[in-house]
């Protein structure tokens, strides 16, 4: 959890840390354009996986020594699919971009970096079906590291265009494959004969029963950006990003949680340890989002520009938002990891059609504010129904996965006590044996 913790900890950082650079630059319209020509390009890459990476992990984690065959099918499925995309991305352009020109010419650019970033995925699912995370999380550092080490010179320069911001947000995120350059030296054999499980078949299949509820969720949660210009404009999506920006730096903790759940409700359920995941991790989100909360009033808009000011509150309302997903998504990490994916990705699927019913709604009348209720009432709806579905098929009691216990506290205060007891090892120094 630590090694994922600290993979999942540097990207929101470093947005936190280049986010005034881009705000200073190119002021809120520019910003806005920006995330206009680069969310479609998220967009697309989460809705052409098909569950692909995550369907590679699978297989490898089965039989490692099937790697090679799964690596090879994984990417010829993602490379059709980042075709399709980046074509789609081509053609959707004078709707996405409310009809300016100047956005789609930057559109164009970025979706040059969809095929590629797709590839990228299925040596992610190689890495973590090896159980490698320290590469999982050095490809996290270095695309999140080189983004910032590029931006920096040239906002110091003059040179922090909307053109070269939108090359450097599409490209940087491809760079984190240097982290898998040492991959080919840790795979196992090669298997002599392949039993089906990595077959292109089998992959695609696998892929889409994890795919309707990954894109959903990702759709929950990104929709608001892309539908955010042709709704209402490229001023509102600047404060937007900037207020989901900061929001989401308590997520960092609770996705290092989640993940760490999953595999170990997975291999030994038990209910008591489901709960308490919810509960900490909520708990720590909301000490996290209480710091941000009564703190951005006056360091928001001195990082990003006094005209970033309007993000306030509508951050403010998404950080609730986050405190009220996080025991739902621990809930839905227990079913699927209990054998019912399905039912997470219906939470997700009724979500996400109230998400996009209200932003059709609000934002055209209340812009960035108006998204931000919609991914309230759309993360109350999914939480909700997660922790419904996992209380009638497995009997946990919605009421466990709230408020705090003192086993909590306990929990929390043995895993401090280790983290720094293995700090302290590494950082003592060794004694030479004598010869």
């Amino acid at each position: 959890m630590t090694i994922t913790l600290v993979g999942n900890l540097f990207p929101p950082v470093v947005a936190l840390a280049s986010g005034p650079i881009l705000a200073q630059a190119l002021g809120v319209a520019g910003r806005g354009e920006v995330a206009a020509a680069t969310a479609p390009l998220g967009l697309a890459i989460a809705l052409m996986t098909f569950g692909v990476p995550e369907a590679v992990s699978y297989a490898v984690a089965r039989h490692p020594r099937l790697v090679r065959l799964a690596a090879r099918n994984g990417a010829l499925i993602v490379v059709l699919a980042g075709l399709l995309a980046t074509a789609a991305v081509l053609l959707a352009r004078p709707w996405l971009s409310g009809g300016d020109v100047g956005i789609q010419h930057l559109m164009a650019v970025a979706s040059l970096a969809v095929l590629p970033t797709l590839l990228l995925g299925v040596l992610r699912g190689i890495a973590s079906g090896l159980q490698l995370w320290a590469l999982v999380a050095w490809e996290k550092v270095l695309a999140s590291g080189l983004r910032l080490l590029v931006l920096v010179p040239l906002w110091l320069t003059d040179h922090l265009t909307p053109f070269t911001a939108t090359v450097v947000l599409a490209a940087m995120p491809v760079m984190g494959a240097l982290a898998y350059l040492v991959l080919p030296r840790r795979l196992p054999e090669a298997a002599p004969d392949d039993d089906g499980l990595a077959s292109t078949k089998a992959l695609t299949g696998y892929g889409l029963r994890l795919w309707i509820g990954t894109i959903s969720g990702i759709l929950l949660s990104r929709i608001d950006q892309t539908l955010m210009t042709p709704l209402s404009s490229a001023y509102e999506l600047g404060l937007y990003v900037v207020a989901v920006n900061v929001s989401e730096l308590p997520l960092v903790i609770h996705r290092a949680v989640r993940d760490v759940t999953f595999v170990t409700d997975a291999h030994r359920s038990e209910d008591a340890r489901l709960a308490a995941a919810a509960r900490i991790s909520t708990l720590i989100c909301a000490v996290v989002a209480l710091g941000l909360g009564t703190t951005m009033a006056w360091w928001l808009p001195a990082l990003f520009g006094a005209d970033f000011a309007g993000a306030v509150p509508v951050a403010w309302l998404l950080l609730v938002a986050v405190l009220v997903s996080t025991p739902g998504s621990i809930a839905g990490a227990g079913l699927s990891a209990r054998g019912r994916p399905g039912l997470r990705s219906l939470a997700l699927v009724v979500a996400c059609i109230v998400n996009i019913g209200l932003l059709v709604l609000l934002v055209p009348v209340w812009g960035a504010m108006g998204a931000a209720v919609a991914t309230l009432v759309g993360y109350v709806i999914s939480s909700a129904l997660n922790e419904v579905l996992l209380g009638r098929l497995f009997g946990v009691r919605m009421r466990d996965f709230h408020g705090v216990r003192r086993s909590d506290l306990v929990t929390l205060r043995d895993y401090g006590r280790s983290l720094v007891r293995g700090v302290g090892r590494r950082l003592r120094p060794r004694r030479r044996s004598r010869a």
